[in-house]
C-alpha cells in the first residue's frame, strides 16, 4: 500500500474517547440475534485492531466499505476517525465488486474488505476536514456524495437530540443502516457523543422486532413506514416493551399506517423529515400530525426553514453544502400550526387539461383511502398530452381503489392507468423504488 501523510485524529474519535472513559460499564452495543454485549473497551479494541491491521497510521484520504450493522461496522468507522480519514460507508445490499467500483467512482482512495485495506487509486488525494461522505438517496438520479465535516454531524445530532428529547439513558433499536444519513444522526452519533446504546442487527423479521422489544426494552426505534405498517398488521400481543419514541422517516408516512399503529399499540408515530445535505429538518414531536398527514412537524431546534418560490430552503450549522444554506427539490408551506407541509417536488407536476397538477397531492389522496398503505404517481404522455398513472400498495382490488378515488379526485386529476401491489419494491433506505414502479407502469 502506498503511504500518504497521516492526519491527526478527528473530532468524532475524540468524542468517542470521552464517552468510552465515562461509560466504561454500560452495554453500548448489543447484537440482537445473539444477545452478545459489547462495552466501550471492546468497541475501542476492535477499532484499534482495524487501525493497526490496515496500517492506517500512515494514510490519508477516503476509506470505503460495505458491512451490515454491528461491531465490525463501528470498528472500521472509528478507525477511520482515529486516522483522520473520510469514511464512505456503502449500502449493505451492494455486492463486493459493485461496492469497490462505486467507491472508486465516488472518489474513495482505499477499500476495507473486512480483513485488509486495499488501495483504489495511485492518486492519493487528501480530503481535508471531511469526516464522513454521505450519499444522497438517488431518488432523483444517481446517488451523489456529500462531504460532511465532523461539525456538520455534531450539529445535526445536537438538533436531533433537542428536538426528539433524547436522553443519555435511552437505548436505540438500530435496524436502519448505520451508514445512511438517518442512521448516522439517530444511531451512530448518539452512541459516540452520549453513549446511547444500540441494539443492532443487519437483518430482521417483523416477529423478531416484537421479540427484541420485549427482551432488550429499547426506548427509541427509528424506522421506516413499511416496518410500522407490518408491525401494525402482525400477529401477537399489543406490546412493544418499553418503547417511548417510534420515529418514521425515509418515505412519506401514510395516515392509515399511523392510525392503525396507534390503535394497535397505543403509541403515536413521530414523523421525521431530513436530507443527506442538511441532516434532520423537521419532527412531529407530539405524533398528532402524522395521524392525518397534515405535516412533517415543526423545524428542529437550530434548523432554519424558509421558502424560495415554494421550494424548501434549509439553513444552519448542520448543512454540509452551499455554505450552510441549501435549496431542496421539495416544495412546501407552513400550516396554521406552524408546521411544515410538503406539497411535492420540483419536476413532479403535470399539465392536465390546461391545469397544473402536483403528483404528490394525488398521492396523498390515494394514501388516505381505506386499505391503501402507500401510493406513487408518475406521468405518462400520449399524442402530446400528459396523463397521470398510479401505483398503490394495497390488498384491495385495483377497481375498488379506483372507484374510491373518484369520490375524492375531480375527473381531470384521476389516474388513467393503475397498478396494485401487495407490497411496493423498496430500496435499502426504505424508500419506494420508483424506478421499478415506473418500469412496471410502462413509463
Amino acid at each position: 500500500m502506498m503511504p500518504g501523510k497521516a492526519n491527526p485524529p478527528g473530532a468524532l474519535w475524540r468524542c468517542w474517547q470521552r464517552t468510552a472513559t465515562r461509560r466504561t460499564r454500560a452495554p453500548l452495543l448489543v447484537d440482537a440475534a445473539s444477545g452478545t454485549v459489547f462495552r466501550a473497551a471492546e468497541i475501542t479494541a476492535a477499532a484499534e485492531t482495524v487501525f493497526r491491521i490496515g496500517g492506517m497510521e500512515a494514510i490519508s484520504g477516503c476509506v470505503a466499505w460495505i458491512l451490515p450493522n454491528g461491531l465490525d461496522w463501528l470498528a472500521i468507522f472509528l478507525a477511520t476517525q482515529k486516522a483522520g480519514c473520510a469514511a464512505l460507508p456503502l449500502d449493505p445490499g451492494f455486492a463486493a465488486d459493485q461496492g469497490r467500483e462505486s467507491a472508486a467512482r465516488l472518489g474513495a482512495t482505499h477499500w476495507w474488505n473486512g480483513k485488509t485495506l486495499e488501495l483504489l487509486t495511485s492518486t492519493l488525494r487528501r480530503w481535508p476536514k471531511v469526516a464522513v461522505v454521505k450519499l444522497t438517496s438517488g431518488t432523483t438520479g444517481a446517488a451523489r456524495p456529500i462531504r460532511c465535516a465532523a461539525r456538520h454531524l455534531l450539529a445535526d445530532y445536537a438538533h436531533i437530540r433537542a428536538g426528539m428529547g433524547l436522553r443519555p439513558g435511552d437505548k436505540n433499536l438500530g435496524l436502519i443502516p448505520f451508514g445512511h444519513s438517518y442512521g448516522l444522526g439517530n444511531l451512530v452519533l448518539p452512541l459516540l457523543v452520549d453513549g446511547i446504546g444500540i441494539v443492532s442487527s443487519g437483518a430482521y423479521s417483523i416477529a423478531q422486532i416484537r421479540e427484541w422489544c420485549e427482551i432488550y426494552r429499547p426506548t427509541v426505534f427509528p424506522s421506516v413506514p413499511v416496518v410500522w405498517r407490518l408491525l401494525a398488521e402482525s400477529a401477537g400481543p399489543n406490546r412493544l416493551g418499553g418503547l417511548r419514541s417510534a420515529i418514521s422517516a425515509g418515505a412519506p408516512l401514510p395516515p392509515e399506517v399511523a392510525q392503525s399503529f396507534y390503535r394497535r399499540f397505543g403509541r403515536r408515530l413521530h414523523n421525521f423529515y431530513g436530507a443527506s445535505q442538511t441532516g434532520g429538518i423537521a419532527y412531529d414531536r407530539t405524533g398528532r400530525a402524522g395521524l392525518t398527514a397534515r405535516s412533517v412537524g415543526h423545524p428542529l431546534p437550530g434548523v432554519r426553514v424558509s421558502f424560495r418560490r415554494n421550494r424548501v430552503v434549509v439553513s444552519g450549522p448542520a448543512v454540509a453544502v452551499g455554505g450552510g444554506r441549501h435549496v431542496l427539490p421539495d416544495c412546501g408551506h407552513w400550516n396554521s400550526h406552524g408546521e411544515l407541509v410538503l406539497t411535492g417536488r420540483v419536476g413532479r407536476h403535470a399539465n392536465i387539461a390546461g391545469r397544473k397538477v402536483a403528483l404528490r397531492e394525488i398521492e396523498m389522496v390515494l394514501r388516505s383511502l381505506s386499505g391503501v398503505s402507500d401510493a406513487w404517481c408518475g406521468l405518462g404522455s400520449a399524442r402530446g398530452r400528459d396523463y397521470v398513472v398510479a401505483a398503490v400498495e394495497t390488498a384491495r382490488e385495483v377497481a375498488a381503489v379506483e372507484q374510491a378515488a373518484t369520490e375524492h379526485l375531480p375527473e381531470w386529476k384521476r389516474p388513467r392507468a393503475w397498478l396494485a401491489l401487495a407490497e411496493f419494491p423498496r430500496t435499502a433506505r426504505g424508500k419506494t423504488d420508483t424506478r421499478v414502479l415506473a418500469l412496471q407502469l410502462g413509463l
